[in-house]
């Protein structure tokens, strides 16, 4: 297994955005991923910017609990959001028992210092990705397409900085982010569009 020290924050934030399709490819370049993502070999980033991969494996019976979600297959774009945040949801519950994260609660200060298993929102997102890249690849998704991940803000530039998984829907152009980060493991992530999300949108009462 190939160690990649994760580029710096600021460095993260500066990097040029990629072309759509590429979501997985930044993941793989950036932290210590596998080139192909399979069932069998399921990297799950913690420890905070990806320090730590964990690969997993899932089962057949794993793998049918998260089929539920887009059965039937959703009949609009904006059913099919909502099929994802359900998917999302499962695969974390999954994930976290096989990584040993489902301990992750939300946010990042509520649990500041605490290395083991929180996630901050390079991790979040980054995982986010890879479940929706799984996903899209197992042709569950037939209206959105996955996105590299969103961010916003410059440390001390247009707030702080944030990062987001995010997908674009197939028909519209519309681009959605799917933000894991305002949740505890396992929980509905939060589904917004990105123009409303870029202008800084948190939950009502949320604070880091």
């Amino acid at each position: 297994m190939r160690f990649r020290r994760p580029l710096s924050l600021i460095s993260l934030f500066i990097a040029q955005p990629l072309a759509a399709g590429q979501a997985y490819d930044e993941l793989y370049r950036l932290y210590d991923y596998p080139k192909s993502l399979s069932r069998s070999a399921v990297p799950v980033c913690f420890h905070h910017g990806c320090e730590s991969v964990e690969r997993v494996s899932l089962t057949d019976e794993h793998w049918s609990r998260l089929v539920r979600h887009f059965t039937p297959a959703a009949q609009s774009a904006a059913d099919e959001r909502e099929q994802i945040r359900r998917a999302i949801a499962e695969m974390e519950q999954i994930t976290g028992e096989l990584a040993g994260t489902s301990g992750d609660i939300a946010g990042d200060l509520a649990s500041f210092g605490t290395l083991e298993p929180q996630m901050d929102c390079i991790d979040e997102s980054s995982n986010t990705t890879t479940y929706l890249t799984l996903f899209e690849q197992s042709q569950l998704l037939r209206w959105h397409t996955v996105e590299p991940r969103a961010t916003r803000g410059y440390l001390f530039v247009g707030g702080w900085p944030h990062y987001t998984a995010l997908v674009r829907d197939r028909q519209t152009g519309d681009q959605w982010v799917i933000d894991s980060w305002f949740r505890d493991n396992g929980e509905l992530p939060d589904v917004v569009s990105l123009d409303i999300w870029k202008d800084g949108w948190k939950p009502e009462g949320f604070f880091f």
